[in-house]
């Protein structure tokens, strides 16, 4: 890359035109990486949009490094490994939401119990959701539907959808943990 070590030196001062020539020459390569491993469009960009957010957020360490590239890159790669854990944990949870799935992990009438509590607990807090976020977790979760396909339906960015979602995902969790504790969330998150 011509001039990176200056481009570099640049956007740790501030220089915003500097750390645009990085981002726009690191860009294609961190998505090339990234988009196989999170196999999504959207996750990829995502990630290489808040990689690039937390480095101009702390620009004044860019002088510490040895090497950008490296740097951007194990940033981005450790924040999309952190979304898939997080996607895979609400995935985990929203399957415990099923009635079918209370069901196969419950082994005893005691745990049958236990189980359908936590998901009238969860219903619950999913009907009090407010109307776009639990149309938006809706449609995610029982529809299956892709962020961008849900963005588009209701029109709005796929970041409002994201925010909405996760909003709502930490709705349920809360209401999950007020109502029946920390050890249920643990305990759900340990049978998935």
């Amino acid at each position: 890359m011509p001039d990176e070590a200056e481009w570099v030196r640049l956007a740790a001062g501030g220089d915003q035109a500097a750390y645009g020539r990085l981002y726009s020459y690191y860009y294609p390569l961190l998505y090339t990486s990234l988009a196989f491993i999170a196999q999504s469009h959207e996750d990829a960009q995502e990630v290489i949009h808040e990689t690039f957010l937390k480095i101009w957020k702390a620009k004044e360490s860019l002088f510490l490094i040895r090497s950008f590239e490296d740097y951007a890159y194990t940033l981005a790669k450790n924040l999309l490994f952190d979304q898939l854990k997080r996607k895979k944990t609400g995935r985990r949870i929203i399957e415990a939401l099923s009635g079918d799935s209370v069901k196969q992990l419950a082994s005893s009438p005691d745990q049958e119990y236990l189980y359908k509590e936590y998901y009238q607990t969860a219903i619950t807090a999913i009907n009090r959701l407010p109307a776009q976020k639990r149309r938006i977790f809706l449609l995610r979760t029982q529809e299956g539907m892709a962020l961008g396909d849900i963005a588009n339906e209701m029109g709005i960015s796929i970041s409002a959808v994201k925010k909405h979602l996760y909003a709502a995902l930490s709705a349920v969790k809360e209401a999950l943990r007020q109502n029946t504790g920390e050890a249920l969330i643990f305990l759900m998150l340990y049978f998935f």
